[in-house]
């Protein structure tokens, strides 16, 4: 798929890391909050959400940089993305990621139920989506007419131009081989389906269709199971969607969040049809600097720098006990 090579690319690009110790944390879950599909969330929900998201360009960064809050979290996500790509932390790290920026999302205010884009539904095309809607989601393409250089001075980025991002600017912009670019951009899709190419949709709407969906679900163990979860239905998202949904700086997206909502919903069905798979994690690390090419453990670390604190993987393979507290 064109996402996993783009994930090789990555490697050239983020940092080697170096992971610090935690310790586990007590299970704390008394009452689990139930997420919810973005279409079944209630009109004024969704405009908190989307209200609580371009919030967080208004809030400081936790790192200690001199960008937003909002601007944080494609900052950190570049930073693992050899650790937390092509692996098996790849599901428990964007399950921690996904709820971590719940709980920004309600530092600025929004309180209704997290929740998911199920793409499954949207087949035969995502700008019919309702979650694309200018009026009641995130915008739809970006808009070929309106464009801007980027930041690297590559290539013309298709601007979105209508909903409530329309005017939205990240500031950082990953340009394999070199470092994240600042300065901040227009926001930018460019959706597969209204490509030179629109056939290639109905090859990806296959992959991240129910039909498509199912083959990934009936895996048995985890290590086929996050092969085939990553490298089919999400990568076909990130390439649908295009624009922003590189693999490296792909949470200056907003829909992101909720692409990796419905991700982690599928995790937790594929979890839910066998009590064993809460403790099914295994595979090499990879790119962990000296650690690389060791088997993972439960035992290993989520890394948050900073914008949470940082868990093990065991703390969040069940999503009702710990810190988590939630179900589907």
């Amino acid at each position: 798929m064109k996402f996993l090579s783009m994930l090789v690319a990555a490697g050239a690009v983020a940092p080697a890391i170096a992971l610090p110790a935690v310790e586990p944390r007590a299970a704390t879950c008394t009452n689990p909050a139930k997420k919810v599909e973005w279409r079944q969330l209630s009109a004024e929900d969704q405009q908190s959400y989307i209200k609580a998201v371009l919030c967080l360009k208004t809030k400081p960064s936790k790192m200690g940089l001199e960008t937003s809050l909002y601007d944080d979290f494609p900052n950190v996500h570049f930073r693992y993305s050899t650790y937390i790509h092509g692996g098996a932390p790849f599901l428990p790290w964007h399950r921690y990621f996904v709820h971590v920026y719940l709980n920004a999302l309600r530092e600025c205010g929004y309180q209704g139920p997290g929740t998911y884009w199920d793409w499954t539904q949207d087949t035969a095309g995502l700008s019919l989506s309702a979650v694309m809607s200018p009026e009641t989601g995130f915008g739809g393409d970006g808009n070929k007419d309106q464009t801007e250089l980027s930041p690297d001075g590559a290539k013309q980025l298709p601007c979105v131009t209508e909903g409530p991002f329309a005017g939205l600017r990240p500031e950082y912009l990953a340009i394999s081989p070199k470092e994240m670019l600042g300065g901040g951009h227009c926001m930018f899709r460019e959706l597969a389906e209204h490509s030179s190419r629109p056939q290639d949709f109905v090859t990806m709407a296959a992959i991240f269709g129910p039909e498509g969906v199912a083959e990934v679900q009936a895996s048995p163990d985890f290590a086929m199971y996050h092969n085939a979860l990553e490298g089919g239905p999400h990568g076909v998202i990130h390439a649908s969607l295009g624009g922003e949904m590189n693999p490296t700086t792909s949470p200056n997206e907003p829909l992101f969040f909720l692409h990796h909502g419905q991700i982690d919903h599928l995790y937790w069905q594929w979890q839910q049809a066998n009590a064993s798979r809460l403790e099914d994690y295994n595979g090499v690390a990879s790119h962990l600097g000296e650690d690389k090419g060791r088997e993972v453990t439960l035992d290993d670390i989520l890394p948050m720098n900073g914008l949470g604190p940082d868990l093990t993987v065991r703390e969040v393979m069940d999503t009702v006990h710990g810190e988590l507290c939630y179900t589907y």
